[in-house]
């Protein structure tokens, strides 16, 4: 292997020295042998930090042997670091990063048909000893087999205790969290075909990114569906009628008084130009048609199916609502209806529904 070739200032050494010797300035000996040299910024500046060096060396070896003592000369590696030449090292790996990501800001989703309608669902708790499995089977043969239905999963779909802050909340695991995994992974791959998007929530995705800085559960869905790790906005277009939605696991702004004053108030400071805003997270369901800023909005929050939660009874209430709220979108105009249910839907439109045992 060839041996490295030294940098070129120790091949300038001597020179260094005799116009020092000269009284000149160390900042001028480099502008002026960087130049000559055709030496690049990078390279000029590494060079006046060695003439400094070698200038030092001289001050202190003529202070303590004399003027004239010999000058010592070494081939002493002298580091070079600019920070111009890192970045487009660091834009090349934020290129990288962004295209393995699944996540997207923005989506467009499209169908052909007079009419769909879009179910909000989310906080099914699933691996949680108080989530209710039977209304979970249901609510998937629900999404399954009644058509021109799909939906919009808006997190905390598995329980996920894991945050070590408590013993009991700890023990809430009927499920292992890799049984979690595989369960998850294998009912969305039933149901993908209904499903527009999906987003981050707090009990897998933050607490994943918080003790790996990696999230197994927004994989799974960036792999099987449009996958939003923070807010997202998708357009739904029915026929050539195009619903503006924003979509997260919850927007800030809670109210006591207003289950759906979060997702209103992001319509309202943050997103003038979304129809429908959706969330979950709250287990407290509601669903709003109002007129604001122009235009027609809808707002809606999902149930939950973890009906005998010993936290939600200690702090909060002894009832869960296990309802998920829909909204019917027309492709003939533009009118989007906030229903209750997707039994109620199905009850006010006549859609039939041909339930399957599984």
């Amino acid at each position: 292997m060839a041996k490295p070739k030294p940098p070129i200032y120790v091949k300038l050494h001597s020179e260094i020295v005799t116009l020092l010797k000269h009284g000149e300035k160390a900042i001028y000996i480099a502008r002026q042998l960087g130049e000559r040299e055709k030496l690049d910024y990078q390279q000029t500046n590494s060079l006046r930090v060695y003439v400094q060096r070698v200038r030092e060396s001289l001050y202190h070896n003529q202070q303590q042997y004399g003027k004239e003592a010999a000058v010592i000369t070494s081939d002493k590696k002298v580091s070079e670091f600019h920070w111009r030449s890192v970045v487009p090292h660091l834009k090349t790996f934020q290129n990288i990063v962004n295209d393995a990501s699944g996540s997207q800001s923005e989506a467009n989703w499209k169908i052909e048909a007079d009419q769909i309608c879009v179910a909000v669902i989310g906080d099914l708790q699933l691996g949680s000893w108080a989530t209710d499995y039977e209304l979970f089977m249901k609510v998937t043969d629900e999404i399954l087999n009644t058509p021109n239905l799909y939906v919009i999963l808006v997190g905390d779909l598995i329980q996920m205790a894991i945050k070590m802050r408590n013993v009991l909340e700890m023990m809430d695991n009927l499920m292992p969290p890799k049984i979690q995994f595989m369960f998850l992974d294998s009912w969305l791959n039933d149901i993908k075909h209904k499903v527009i998007c999906s987003t981050w929530d707090n009990h897998a995705v933050m607490r994943e990114e918080a003790m790996t800085g990696y999230s197994n559960y927004a994989n799974i869905f960036s792999r099987h569906t449009i996958f939003h790790n923070h807010i997202g906005h998708i357009d739904i277009s029915v026929g050539d009628i195009t619903y503006k939605w924003a979509v997260t696991h919850f927007f800030r702004g809670k109210s006591m008084l207003n289950n759906v004053h979060a997702p209103m108030r992001y319509m309202r400071m943050e997103a003038p130009d979304r129809d429908i805003a959706v969330q979950g997270d709250f287990h407290l369901p509601g669903i709003a048609k109002y007129w604001e800023g122009g235009r027609e909005r809808c707002a809606a929050v999902c149930g939950s199916i973890q009906v005998d939660s010993g936290y939600a009874k200690r702090f909060f209430s002894l009832k869960t609502c296990p309802t998920y709220p829909c909204i019917a979108l027309s492709g003939k105009e533009k009118m989007s209806t906030p229903y209750w249910s997707i039994q109620e839907w199905v009850n006010a439109t006549n859609q039939s529904q041909s339930v399957k045992k599984r």
